[in-house]
């Protein structure tokens, strides 16, 4: 899946504390099990069927980044066609020709976010249960390669998930992707990430497809030294 974060610049910082507030696990009613083949399968080929070049919609970021001292808000919107980003605004206001140059360098470091990418994360669950509220819940002990990437590089061998399913009808769906850190890992010599928390809320779209509608995601770590962290809140408006 996409980290998809603040608005990107020339820096190197923390991934978001996903994209925050952390989730508690839901109490289960029925002891893990194996996920059903076909129930697995069907979700993944659903997945597969809404590719990037599907999609069009518009998305918000607003964040709040502190560490060294500093406490950095950013909002940002900006735009996918089904081919091409584009830079809205930044904190309100029209991009000028550097933070466009920068924002298209940054974009295509990772994937268009959406729910195409939960197809190899949900083929690599490993057990099913039941929570209280009688929805069925995927575990994902380990990532796939490539599901959470930054503009730093692939964390998703750091990364576990539970993936919690909707059904309406004849129709099943992951409504909830819930991200965490499996331990504290370093993106680089100079980042670490203590914990990393991200939340993806998944709707039906009027004509049955499933899409990506919110990101919330939260980071805590350090870099060069200084302790800091991300806060992040992602919209997505389609058109």
């Amino acid at each position: 899946m996409t980290y998809t974060g603040a608005a990107m610049t020339h820096e190197r910082r923390l991934p978001l504390a996903l994209a925050p507030l952390a989730v508690l696990p839901a109490l289960l009613l029925t002891a893990a099990a194996p996920v059903p083949a076909p129930l697995r399968d069907r979700i993944v080929a659903d997945a597969a069927a809404a590719p990037p070049s599907t999609l069009a919609f518009e998305r918000g970021t607003r964040s709040v980044r502190t560490g060294g001292g500093m406490t950095t808000n950013v909002n940002t919107v900006d735009r996918w066609d089904g081919t091409r980003w584009t830079l809205v605004s930044l904190l309100g206001k029209p991009p000028t020709p550097a933070e466009r140059h920068d924002h298209g360098r940054q974009v295509t470091l990772i994937p268009v976010p959406g729910y195409y990418q939960l197809g190899p994360i949900i083929a690599a669950a490993t057990a099913s249960s039941v929570d209280a509220q009688g929805r069925t819940i995927l575990t994902i002990p380990v990532l796939p390669a490539d599901a959470v990437r930054t503009d730093s590089g692939d964390i998703s061998d750091h990364l576990q998930a539970e993936a919690r399913l909707a059904r309406r009808g004849d129709l099943v769906w992951v409504d909830q992707l819930h991200v965490t850190a499996r331990e504290p890992f370093r993106m680089s010599m100079l980042i670490k990430v203590s914990s990393f928390d991200q939340t993806s809320e998944y709707q039906l779209a009027p004509d049955g497809t499933p899409r990506l509608v919110s990101q919330k995601s939260e980071s805590v770590g350090s870099m060069f030294g200084f302790p800091g962290g991300e806060k992040a809140q992602v919209t997505f408006t389609y058109r």
